[in-house]
């Protein structure tokens, strides 16, 4: 199958989607490939990171467990136990 066809089912499977997220999340993704920046890493719910991306997210990270807005592992897991 040439580039073209392939392109073309693409397009056609796209236009049948309807949850935003999910179209944020091609955007995300073809902004990435087309700025010709590497993939390092993805978050948990799937998405692509940068380098630059993912050391903000670990400094960010950083930032919270300095602040206090982290939970001990002894806390999640009692916590977790009213899940």
């Amino acid at each position: 199958m040439d580039l073209a066809t392939r392109k073309n089912i693409f397009k056609e499977r796209f236009d049948q989607i309807k949850d935003i997220d999910l179209v944020s999340r091609f955007e995300d993704f073809l902004e990435i490939q087309l700025s010709n920046k590497k993939i390092v890493a993805f978050t948990v719910q799937g998405d692509p990171l940068t380098e630059e991306m993912y050391v903000k997210k670990v400094e960010n990270t950083l930032k919270s467990v300095k602040e206090g807005k982290a939970l001990a592992v002894e806390d999640l897991e009692r916590e977790s136990e009213s899940w």
